[in-house]
């Protein structure tokens, strides 16, 4: 009887491999692709591949897919680093399931401080890149295993004297660090789409797709979305004598719409002011490369839950204030000084990553209201080793840092001039003769 059993066990197993192999071979790559409930992406982390922003991702590389994704009819992806169906990266050879979608310069950068020391730290995302003799010859490179963020802010703060970064990275941080330069051009590199399994329809249907006129129009809007020169993307301190210049030529216009939504909300007009600084400089026609706009800079998904046109100042800073309100609730069991940091890091990053960041500081029983406490706890966002295990994952936590001092900066340069505005109106009015 056991026999039988087994004999029974094995024809069914017999007749499920045919089965199996008939229904594979019956149908081609792309259809086995479009029949799957969710597709699997791996990304490359370079900014112009995939890059988060206050709870959004974004990145060019990512919009792109998202739309090969929704033409051949899969509306949802998912990110991961395995058993991946798509893989988004660089490399110096092309393969049998790659479609190179762009070509990109490999340039060795340095900072405006450098002192001509030979050493070059890269990312470990460019291992696989093939570097020419005479840079091998002529410089020592070590490979790390840490994000280009952080390699980038190393540079930028002299910690070290070379990095390598294509030439849309270099472009995207440029924005952030001014103080970079390419020093010089070493090779190309291609940006390839592989897909773990293809048959050829893949590819062929991937080259019809970019090469149709709806396609490369929507590649130019991502070209201007992301490269333009004069999107709001840097978060560097404006230098004081500029932002003085601008309290008075720029800020007249809005200053009394700080002023009413500060009475409505109960909330400092100044920090309103210098949080709009920060975002549009004071600019209502601003926009970025995520598709945040207007004075406060609001993304259209908060805009719309705080029912503000975003676009219109008045609704914008109003919009900004009742936002500032909820943060402020939200961690008001916290001194006034550690609320501020973590409003003005919620607005940066979104509340969630500022969750993260939190509950780590409760695990490590670390006291939150050291600002140099915090400060390194943000940093930790943009670490492999931290970001992995939090709920939210990746988040630029320098960006963050950057912001809140920033901020800071401008509302204390308001409030002195205020102050000091004030002084002279008070002695003005000493000084006029009662007779008048």
């Amino acid at each position: 009887m056991f026999k039988l059993f087994v004999r029974f066990l094995t024809a069914m197993i017999v007749v499920a491999s045919i089965y199996l192999l008939f229904v594979n071979s019956s149908y081609t790559s792309l259809q086995k692709l479009q029949s799957k409930d969710v597709v699997v992406v791996k990304f490359q982390n370079f900014p112009e591949i995939i890059f988060p922003v206050r709870e959004e991702i974004h990145g060019y590389q990512y919009e792109l897919i998202k739309d090969y994704l929704t033409n051949i009819n899969k509306n949802s992806f998912i990110e991961k680093d395995n058993n991946y169906d798509v893989e988004i990266f660089y490399s110096s050879n092309t393969c049998e399931t790659c479609v190179v979608v762009n070509e990109e310069d490999l340039l060795l950068v340095s900072n405006n401080k450098n002192d001509n020391n030979n050493d070059i730290e890269v990312s470990l995302l460019l291992k696989n890149i093939e570097l020419n003799n005479n840079i091998k010859k002529n410089y020592q490179i070590s490979y790390i295993d840490d994000e280009l963020d952080n390699l980038v802010y190393n540079l930028s703060n002299n910690l070290i004297s070379h990095t390598i970064l294509t030439r849309s990275a270099y472009l995207f941080f440029k924005k952030y660090y001014p103080n970079l330069v390419i020093k010089k051009n070493i090779t190309e590199v291609k940006l390839l789409w592989s897909f773990s399994n293809d048959d050829g329809t893949l590819r062929n249907n991937l080259f019809e797709f970019l090469e149709n006129e709806k396609t490369l129009d929507f590649i130019n809007s991502l070209d201007k979305k992301y490269y333009a020169k004069n999107l709001m993307s840097s978060y560097i301190f404006i230098g004081s004598r500029i932002f003085i210049s601008d309290i008075v030529l720029k800020l007249p216009k809005f200053e009394h719409l700080f002023k009413e939504a500060s009475i409505k909300y109960n909330i400092d007009w100044k920090l309103l002011a210098a949080l709009a600084y920060q975002e549009s400089k004071w600019d209502n026609d601003a926009v970025s490369p995520t598709g945040v706009k207007g004075l406060m800079m609001l993304t259209k998904k908060t805009a719309d839950m705080l029912e503000v046109n975003r676009l219109i100042p008045s609704e914008s800073i109003d919009g900004g204030a009742k936002y500032l309100v909820f943060l402020r609730n939200k961690y008001k069991k916290y001194d006034n000084d550690t609320q501020l940091n973590l409003m003005l890091a919620s607005y940066n990053l979104g509340s969630g990553h500022v969750d993260d960041v939190v509950s780590l500081l409760t695990k490590d029983k670390i006291d939150i209201n050291h600002w140099n406490n915090l400060r390194k706890y943000l940093l930790k966002l943009n670490k492999k080793k931290f970001y992995k295990k939090m709920k939210n994952g990746y988040a630029r936590g320098w960006e963050a840092v950057q912001y809140i001092e920033n901020v800071k900066q401008y509302y204390d340069i308001i409030s002195f001039l205020e102050e000091k505005d004030k002084k002279i109106k008070d002695n003005i009015t000493i000084e006029v003769p009662n007779a008048l």
